[in-house]
């Protein structure tokens, strides 16, 4: 089968490139048992040069913030993946920094099943390993959907699920829109990350007219909002989709992730809040701490961008370092963004 064989292609690559990530970034200097996807990687082509700040540090009676209103941030739905496997002993896995997994527009947690079960079995340095959908994404289900998807409302959220279990700090890794959301909590609450990896995105505003990737995205979210799921079957939205543009049958697989069936009614209905992604596009689109350019995170971070994405660019790399003063990045040749 030729497009499951693309689709596992993609996950493989995606899975043994977090992997490197986790053994070349500072943060998470104990190396996992595998890294034999160093091959197909460039070599780092940038590096800041600016002095790395001592971070700051929380005192014993100030770890948990309280400045999040529980009735308004979203309480993320999250897996916890099962560390059994070689390393240390597994109670030092809670001693250490633990990690959380954040996927992009139209994702969920699910995306990260296989990398997550790795990471969590290989890392030498014993830690939690989580992945959390989104607000309006995921497995949260409708009562918790929100019109406003900014970037600092995304934030608070992520900032709840801290608190909410007992984490002073966590090491995060982020994938496109996620990317965003991770960036802006460690300029917000940079006491609260011990790390940060951003998977192909970059801290700034893309737009519709000017940018090809962006819209690509915007096409599809176009699409899928004019999609008729009545008397409607998942193949007959794959065609659908097809007919608008989208070419690419991984890419459909995907994307029709996010509808499900009611198996007692056999309709088809969303899972996620469509219509609040459609209409937060252009909130999705920027980057609403870019007013801000006190706010700085000078923390380990590790930029991994696609070889034949444009969502990073040169002409980002100054706001990056801006925000960013201690960061890396490095470039996966032929990886797409999706």
């Amino acid at each position: 089968d030729k497009d499951k064989y693309t689709t596992m292609k993609y996950k493989r690559c995606f899975s043994n490139c977090l992997l490197l990530s986790f053994s070349i970034t500072c943060p998470l200097y104990q190396h996992v048992t595998s890294s034999s996807f160093i091959g197909s990687l460039t070599t780092c082509h940038h590096r800041t040069k600016a002095n790395v700040m001592k971070r700051r540090s929380l005192s014993s009676s100030s770890i948990y913030s309280t400045s999040v209103d529980s009735t308004v941030a979203v309480p993320l739905k999250y897996t916890e993946f099962d560390g059994t496997g070689d390393g240390d002993d597994d109670d030092d896995s809670v001693q250490n920094t633990p990690v959380i997994l954040m996927h992009g527009l139209l994702g969920s947690k699910r995306n990260f099943s296989s990398i997550g079960t790795a990471l969590s079995r290989q890392l030498k340095k014993k830690r939690r390993v989580f992945a959390v959908d989104l607000r309006n994404h995921g497995d949260n289900d409708a009562s918790t959907w929100k019109s406003s998807m900014s970037y600092g409302d995304m934030a608070d959220d992520l900032l709840h699920f801290l608190d909410l279990n007992g984490m002073e700090k966590a090491v995060l890794v982020a994938h496109s829109m996620g990317g965003k959301v991770a960036q802006a909590f460690s300029l917000l609450y940079p006491e609260r990350v011990d790390g940060l990896v951003v998977l192909d995105i970059a801290p700034v505003r893309y737009d519709r007219e000017k940018d090809g990737s962006w819209k690509a995205v915007s096409s599809i979210i176009d699409a899928l909002t004019t999609l008729q799921l009545e008397n409607s079957s998942k193949r007959d939205l794959d065609m659908a989709l097809k007919e608008k543009g989208i070419e690419d049958p991984a890419l459909r697989a995907f994307v029709l992730t996010n509808i499900e069936e009611d198996r007692s009614t056999h309709t088809l209905h969303w899972k996620i809040d469509i219509t609040s992604i459609a209409s937060q596009m252009h909130v999705l689109a920027g980057f609403d701490l870019n007013s801000d350019k006190s706010l700085q995170y000078t923390g380990d971070t590790f930029f991994i961008n696609g070889g034949t994405s444009r969502f990073v660019r040169s002409a980002h790399l100054p706001t990056i370092a801006s925000f960013f003063p201690n960061h890396m990045i490095t470039t996966i040749r032929g990886a797409g963004h999706w």
